[in-house]
């Protein structure tokens, strides 16, 4: 029941939207909304961060009428969480911030305790990015079904060509371990969303995945496969060469500051306090909504003690000389560990929806606990 429930959760998260014009049910959302975050809005952000909310929710009801598989034990996670709770006593006005950070805890700690088998949910995932290939390569051809965005904008069902590419990357090696020809979908999603972050650490991704079998794959697909994907890279490069350095410009100019402010005050200012103080302390950049670096936004709003756990977190998560569905998973996650370097993805619950259910996953395979695979 749970892992049936989980899947639904894994399909919904990153692209559910607003359908139609029923006022009921519209009225229903909007009185959520208003009632939680004291504003209307007919963003798909906020509907999905209330999918992401009571979807973890019903998942833990769920939980409770069943035994647990495993037993839970991440002491990174518990140390993450404790430095929250204290930014939250020392900044009491952030109290409601702590709210999703808590429930994505939650769903991190069902997924490891409840789930029986993995398989199902990474078919989900490769499902998903199907149907955001197909959406996307339709907006290509300028047929906006969902989404009638801005002109030469392509975003699949994910709101947003960051998000859509963020999370094609994420799949490709999913998609690559069932078969390898499966892979040029993800990949036809990424290179029409035309975000570079996601396309460099897919490549750190793939390195990372074939790094096993270097003899084998630099044989197979050294005078092919490696020479294509530098090649896309090359182009994607120039093609969006002005663009590119402008944005990394202001992102380098934007993590200087963060990190100066992060040393002036290594407490932290305050779980979800980026945007509000940005103003303020980025008088001459304008107003950001996020640091466009989760590393830099969170020991921004947690504190420096920060960087300790989350780097602990990933080491245990990634050392060792993993194979197969292991291997897998983790380049899945290494992908999304980079793409954290230059994006805020932690922040859309479109994407966090994914991301925490795979790295508990991989926790799963760590243990080679997951016996009914």
């Amino acid at each position: 029941m749970f892992d049936i429930a989980l899947g639904i959760f894994l399909f919904l998260s990153p692209i559910i939207f607003l359908l139609g014009n029923n006022a009921r049910l519209n009225g229903t959302i909007m009185a959520l909304q208003f009632y939680q975050f004291k504003s209307l809005s007919t963003s798909n952000n906020i509907f999905q961060l209330q999918f992401f909310q009571f979807g973890i929710v019903l998942l833990f009801i769920i939980a409770l009428i069943q035994k647990s598989i495993r037993n839970f034990k991440d002491k990174y996670i518990a140390w993450f969480l404790g430095l929250c709770v204290l930014s939250v006593l020392l900044h009491p006005k952030t109290l409601s911030t702590f709210l999703p950070i808590f429930l994505g805890v939650l769903l991190y700690y069902l997924v490891i305790s409840y789930i029986k088998n993995i398989k199902p949910l990474l078919y989900v995932i490769v499902l998903v990015s199907i149907l955001n290939t197909i959406f996307a390569t339709l907006q290509f051809f300028k047929i906006n079904i969902i989404y009638n965005l801005w002109s030469g904008c392509v975003v699949g069902m994910m709101f947003s060509p960051s998000h859509l590419g963020t999370y094609q990357a994420l799949a490709f090696p999913i998609c690559y371990m069932i078969n390898p020809f499966l892979a040029i979908i993800p990949l036809t999603g990424l290179l029409l969303s035309k975000s570079i972050t996601p396309f460099i650490a897919l490549l750190v991704g793939m390195v990372y995945l074939w790094f096993p079998q270097k003899k084998k794959i630099f044989v197979n697909l050294a005078p092919m496969g490696w020479t294509a994907l530098l090649g896309i890279f090359i182009v994607l490069i120039v093609r969006n060469y002005h663009n590119a350095i402008y944005k990394l410009t202001l992102r380098l100019e934007l993590w200087a500051v963060t990190l100066r402010e992060i040393l002036h005050n290594p407490l932290g200012f305050g779980l979800g306090t980026f945007s509000e103080l940005s103003p303020k302390i980025y008088s001459k950049m304008g107003h950001w909504e996020w640091v466009y670096n989760e590393y830099l936004g969170i020991a921004f709003c947690v504190g420096v003690l920060v960087w300790f756990v989350i780097g602990l977190f990933l080491i245990d998560k990634f050392q060792g000389m993993r194979v197969g569905l292991e291997r897998t998973v983790a380049t899945s996650c290494l992908i999304i560990a980079v793409i954290c370097l230059g994006q805020s993805p932690m922040h859309f619950s479109r994407l966090a929806g994914t991301i925490i259910p795979l790295f508990a996953f991989l926790e799963i395979l760590k243990r080679k606990e997951n016996l009914c695979w």
